[in-house]
C-alpha cells in the first residue's frame, strides 16, 4: 500500500487550438451528457467503497479537511507537537490551497471511473440498468458505525452516514435545506456579484479575516460566501462543522463551484494575485509556522507534484490549466483578446447573479413567465439508463436548487469510453436542525414594518415570491432542473425531465408591468426612471464583524428587515430575513491547531450582506420607501432594521453576549456601463446612526476608512 501520493488531477492534454475539458454545470452534465453522467454517479459509488486504508479513498481524501485529524501521505508538521491538520481557513491561501485538494478529489474520482469504464465493453451492457444508491445523497461511513477515529466526538457518533439538518431521529430534512436556501438566494447572489465585480485586492476577496483599517467596502469576501452555504446545507449537519464537512459528498460540489468563483474573479483581475507576508500567528498551522513568511511560492501541503519531493504552490495553481479543466465561462480560446474574454465573464457574472440590481428587479413580465423553477429531485436510489455517446466529461454545479427528496438511484449497466469527470456545484442546498420550521416564504409581502419584533410572523412580502424563479435561473442554464443530492436513489435519465411553469403568484406584480424605459441601462420603468438619474443608483450593504471563535461552535447573525417571528426557529424561513452572516467557529479543545491559534488571538472574521433589492420591493411593492438616496433610507432603516444570533443548535444567543460582534450599514453609488454591467465607487459612506446605542451595533466613536483606492 502506497504512503505517499502525488496530486496530478486528471490527466489531460489542451487541444491545437488550446481548449481543454470543462468542468460542466451538473444539471448540463445529467441532461446532455448522460455518459458522463452515469460514469460519475458509479465512480463515485465505486470511491465511497474502497477501504479507508486507501489513500485515494474517499475517506482519506475527506479526512484532509479535518477530522480525524491524521497525517496524509506522510507530510509531517514542522513541530514536534500532535498533529493539528492542514487547516488554511481565514488565510491569504484559502483559495490556491483548496484548488489541489480539490483536484486530488477529482484525481480519486477519475481512477474508480476508469475502473467502471473497462466493465462496459459491450453494447449489450450498455443497455441494461439496474438501481444503486445515491452516492450524492449521502457518505456512509462504513455501513454499519462511525470510524473509531471519529466516535470519540459523542455528537457525530450518532450518525452512521452524513446528514442535512438532521431531526431529532438522525433524519436528514433536505426539504429544508432547499427552502432555507431559496429564501435568502437574493441577498447571496447580490453578494457573489458585489465580491466578483467590485473586489480587486486578492486579499480582501479571498479569505475572511478582518483587520484594524479594513474598507468598509471590503467586508465580504468569497471565503464568507462559502460559510454562508455550508452553513445552509449543514444546519446541525456535517456540512456546517469544517471538522466533518468534506465527508458530506456536496462539500465536492460546492467546493468546486467555490473553485469556479476564484477562475472568474482571476480571469478579470489577471494582474492583482499577490501572495506575500509574514505569518501572523493566526494564520499558522500544523506545516506553517508563526512568524514564517507566506509567500506565492510557499508549498500547499500535503499536496505533492509527481515526484513526490516538492509540494504545489499559490503560484503554480492560479490558474486551472495545470490540473486540465476549463469552467464553461473561462474559455479564453474562444476569445480573440483578453479584453473580449474579460467583458464576455463580467456580462455573465452580471446574467447569472443579477449583478445590475435595478434591471433584475424591474425585469419585463413576459421574461418572469419564460423563467423555469429549479427543482426536481435525484432520489436517493437511482436508475442509470443507457446511453451510447460519450462526450467531454466532467461536471460543475449550479446554484441552489428548492426541492429535495429522499434518494435512489439505478443506473445502465457500463460504458467504454472515459470522459475526464469532476463536479462543481451550484450555490448549495440548505438544511437545518431540529425545531426549524419549514415555512416557505420570500423576502416580500405586506407584513407591517416596526422597529420591534412582533409575535404574528409577518405575512410573507410578495417580491420574492415572485423573483425567486426568475434568480434561480439567473444562476445558470435551468434546461433541465435538478435537485442532485437529494434522494437515496440516483436517476439516470435518457430524456430530459420536463420544466416546471413558473407559478403566477411568482411573476411581476401590476404596478411593475408598465412600458420600459428603452435608452435606460437599468431598464427602469418610465414611472420610476426619476429615481435612478443617470442611470445610476445606490447599493446598501449590512456589514458585520465578530470574534470567530469566540462561542466556541458554528453560530451565524440574521439580519432582517421589518418584523419577525420571535420565536428562533422560524427565522431561518421568516419572510422577513434578508441574508446571514455565517461563522464557522470550533470548541476550545479543537485538535485544529490553526483553530486554537486563532483563538488565542482573537481572530475577527467579517462579512456582509447586500439589502438593496428588499429596499427596492419596499419602494415598488409597498410604496414604503421613497427612494434608495440616503435620505429615505437611513430612517427607513433605523426603524425596520433588525439583526438577531442563533448558536449551532439554532438557540439564540444575545447580540450583547457574542464577543467582537458589530453591525454597520454603509452605500456607495453604483453606475452602469454600455453592456450593463454595474461599475462600483470606490468611495463608500457609512451610517454610524441607524445602528448607534444598539445591541453591537455599530457607533459615532468607530474609525472607518470609507475609500477602496
Amino acid at each position: 500500500m502506497a504512503t505517499s501520493v502525488a496530486t496530478i488531477g486528471v490527466p489531460t492534454a489542451p487541444a491545437p487550438n488550446g481548449s481543454i475539458p470543462l468542468r460542466r454545470e451538473i444539471r448540463d452534465l445529467q441532461a446532455n451528457y448522460k455518459d458522463q453522467w452515469n460514469l460519475y454517479l458509479l465512480g463515485l459509488t465505486d470511491l465511497q467503497q474502497q477501504p479507508v486504508t486507501n489513500l485515494l479513498s474517499y475517506y482519506q481524501v475527506s479526512g484532509i479537511h479535518g477530522e480525524p485529524y491524521v497525517p496524509y501521505s506522510g507530510v509531517q508538521g514542522d513541530t514536534g507537537a500532535p498533529f493539528g491538520g492542514y487547516c488554511t481557513h481565514s488565510s491569504i491561501i484559502f483559495t490556491t490551497w483548496h484548488r489541489p485538494y480539490v483536484a486530488l478529489y477529482e484525481q480519486a474520482l477519475y481512477a474508480s471511473v476508469g475502473k467502471i469504464a473497462t466493465r462496459f465493453t459491450s453494447q449489450a451492457l450498455r443497455a441494461r440498468t439496474k438501481q444503486i444508491r445515491n452516492p450524492l445523497y449521502s457518505f456512509r461511513f462504513d455501513g454499519i458505525s462511525v470510524p473509531r477515529e471519529l466516535s470519540v466526538d459523542s455528537y457525530w457518533a450518532r450518525f452512521p452516514e452524513t446528514k442535512r439538518a438532521p431531526d431529532s431521529r438522525g433524519n436528514s430534512r433536505n426539504s429544508l435545506v432547499a427552502s432555507v436556501l431559496a429564501n435568502e438566494a437574493a441577498s447571496l447572489r447580490s453578494n457573489v456579484s458585489l465580491v466578483l465585480l467590485s473586489y480587486h485586492d486578492f486579499d480582501a476577496f479571498s479569505n475572511n479575516a478582518w483587520n484594524t483599517g479594513q474598507p468598509v467596502g471590503r467586508y465580504g469576501s468569497l471565503e464568507d460566501i462559502h460559510n454562508e452555504i455550508h452553513d445552509k446545507l449543514g444546519q446541525g449537519g456535517h456540512m456546517a462543522s469544517l471538522d466533518v464537512s468534506a465527508f458530506d459528498p456536496v462539500f465536492w460540489l460546492h467546493h468546486i463551484n467555490v473553485d469556479r468563483l476564484w477562475a472568474l474573479w482571476q480571469a478579470i483581475n489577471p494582474s492583482a494575485f499577490a501572495i506575500g507576508k509574514v505569518a501572523a500567528a493566526r494564520e499558522a498551522n500544523f506545516t506553517i509556522a508563526a512568524g514564517e513568511e507566506i509567500t506565492a511560492n510557499s508549498g500547499l501541503e500535503p499536496f505533492y507534484h509527481a515526484g513526490l519531493t516538492n509540494f504545489w504552490n499559490s503560484n503554480e495553481v492560479k490558474w486551472t490549466t495545470p490540473f486540465g479543466h476549463a469552467y464553461p465561462e473561462t474559455q479564453r480560446w474562444l476569445f480573440a483578446s483578453d479584453d473580449a474574454y474579460q467583458r464576455s465573464i463580467r456580462q455573465a457574472i452580471t446574467t447569472l447573479y443579477g449583478a445590475n440590481t435595478v434591471r433584475t428587479f424591474f425585469a419585463p413580465a413576459e421574461v418572469q413567465s419564460t423563467l423555469q423553477s429549479t427543482s426536481a429531485t435525484v432520489p436517493a436510489s437511482a436508475p442509470i439508463a443507457p446511453t451510447t455517446s460519450m462526450p467531454e466529461p466532467t461536471t460543475s454545479m449550479p446554484e441552489p436548487t428548492t426541492s429535495m427528496p429522499e434518494p435512489t438511484t439505478s443506473m445502465p449497466e457500463p460504458t467504454t469510453s472515459m470522459p475526464e469527470p469532476t463536479t462543481s456545484m451550484p450555490e448549495p442546498m440548505t438544511s437545518m436542525p431540529e425545531g426549524f420550521t419549514n415555512k416557505r416564504a420570500g423576502h416580500g409581502g405586506s407584513a407591517p414594518r416596526t422597529a420591534t419584533p412582533v409575535a404574528e410572523p409577518a405575512k410573507p412580502r410578495s417580491f420574492l415570491q415572485r423573483l425567486m424563479a426568475r434568480l434561480m435561473q439567473l444562476i445558470g442554464s435551468a434546461k433541465r432542473p435538478v435537485d442532485i443530492a437529494v434522494s437515496k436513489v440516483a436517476v439516470i435519465r435518457t430524456s430530459s425531465a420536463s420544466h416546471k411553469s413558473t407559478p403566477t403568484n411568482m411573476l411581476p406584480s401590476k404596478s411593475r408591468q408598465v412600458e420600459q424605459t428603452p435608452s435606460s441601462r437599468l431598464g427602469v420603468p418610465a414611472r420610476y426612471s426619476h429615481l435612478f438619474p443617470n442611470d445610476t443608483y445606490f447599493e446598501w450593504v449590512v456589514n458585520l464583524r465578530t470574534v470567530k471563535h469566540a462561542l466556541g461552535q458554528t453560530f451565524r447573525v440574521f439580519v432582517f428587515l421589518g418584523d419577525f417571528d420571535p420565536e428562533p426557529a422560524k427565522w431561518p424561513t421568516e419572510p422577513n430575513v434578508v441574508g446571514r452572516f455565517t461563522v464557522l467557529g470550533r470548541a476550545g479543545d479543537t485538535p485544529c491547531d490553526k483553530c486554537r491559534t486563532d483563538q488565542e488571538e482573537e481572530l475577527v472574521v467579517s462579512g456582509s450582506v447586500p439589502i438593496t433589492k428588499a429596499l427596492l420591493q419596499d419602494i415598488v411593492d409597498k410604496e414604503a420607501l421613497n427612494s434608495l438616496n440616503p435620505e429615505d433610507v437611513v430612517p427607513y432603516l433605523t426603524r425596520h432594521l433588525h439583526w438577531r444570533v442563533t448558536l449551532f443548535d439554532g438557540s439564540e444567543q444575545p447580540r450583547s453576549e457574542v464577543p467582537g460582534l458589530k453591525v454597520g450599514i454603509v452605500s456607495t453609488r453604483v453606475s452602469v456601463d454600455e453592456d450593463g454591467v454595474p461599475v462600483y465607487s470606490a468611495e463608500w459612506q457609512s451610517y454610524p446612526e441607524v445602528t448607534d446605542g444598539r445591541p453591537a451595533g455599530v457607533d459615532y466613536t468607530e474609525t472607518m476608512v470609507l475609500s477602496d483606492g
